[in-house]
């Protein structure tokens, strides 16, 4: 199949602040304009909007749109397609994007972590492992895990969420309801806090990386906590799943050379040896855009060989 002829599948990724979007092709290449911008209150029009310049974009080129895969920061429950929760967008509570009449085209509708391991598993980091987990952290933590090749969704579609993980019962509450979860005290936001509490700065995790390659102690001690953390519950997920490979992923691994090592050697410490003599610990290769290419990989059933 020629690439000009190829058909495309349109991603995209409403997270916690941001939506991204692409085309996608049958080898995961993001083709064409790569759509990150602020998430707005009415994010499913927004999708919709970007959905028509996607269209539009493929057409001039003379390319189709064939299929379009959406990922969300919420549990989406299986079966039905409802988005249970979405802590960060509680708009969307209780929608179905896919269901017919809701104008949006949706093909696959899947939690944002999950897509984002789908992503790596077929086109990046773990492509083609048996068994993997993800972490991917962004605005908060994800989590998720494939094992002997099939996505582990639980009965309710909402398994391995990641950051939910009672890491500190006496520690900050949490938007989920519960108190000390992993995401309170090891996601870009947490560290974004951290940051602005101890050093008077503003709160937020890029002006932090700044400071931390700036050579800055305390936001070098701020990164090594995260890796720290993020470690821990790392060798958590190795020891229940014995996967061959943990990706680390979401907006945070694009500073990842500013915590990886110390994530890395937390995680040995705290595996099996077992277990660490089989993961390979490793940043996601698709950046911002695996849930994009993941979503996009989830609606291609009967499109693109599988």
């Amino acid at each position: 199949m020629s690439s000009g002829r190829e058909p495309l599948i349109a991603g995209f990724d409403v997270g916690g602040t941001s939506v991204r979007a692409a085309l996608v092709a049958v080898d995961g290449r993001l083709v064409g304009s790569t759509i990150d911008e602020p998430r707005r209150p009415d994010a499913l029009g927004q999708v919709r909007d970007l959905r028509e310049r996607l269209v539009a974009e493929a057409a001039a080129g003379g390319r189709t749109v064939v299929r379009t895969g959406l990922c969300v920061a919420g549990s989406v429950e299986a079966g039905t397609g409802r988005i249970a929760s979405a802590p960060t967008a509680p708009a969307l509570v209780g929608l179905r994007p896919g269901a017919p009449g809701s104008g949006l085209g949706i093909d696959a509708l899947a939690n944002d972590a999950n897509a984002a391991l789908v992503g790596e598993r077929r086109f990046g980091a773990a492509r083609g492992v048996g068994d993997a987990v993800g972490i991917f952290v962004g605005t908060g933590v994800g989590g998720a895990a494939i094992v002997a090749g099939r996505q582990l969704l639980g009965a309710s579609g909402v398994a391995l969420e990641a950051g939910h993980i009672v890491v500190d019962p006496d520690g900050p509450s949490c938007a989920c309801g519960g108190a000390g979860c992993l995401e309170q005290v090891a996601s870009g936001t947490a560290l974004a806090r951290r940051f602005a509490e101890t050093t008077g700065g503003p709160a937020d995790a890029r002006a932090a990386a700044r400071a931390a390659r700036a050579g800055d102690p305390t936001a070098v001690r701020l990164f090594a906590e995260l890796g720290r953390r993020l470690g821990a519950a790392v060798a958590t997920l190795a020891n229940l799943f014995n996967p061959e490979v943990v990706v680390i992923g979401g907006g945070v691994a694009d500073v990842s050379d500013l915590f990886l090592e110390d994530l890395r050697a937390a995680a040995r410490t705290h595996m099996t040896t077992v277990t660490g003599r089989d993961a390979r610990i490793v940043v996601g290769g698709l950046g911002r855009f695996a849930g994009v290419a993941g979503a996009a990989a989830l609606a291609s059933t009967g499109v693109w060989d599988d």
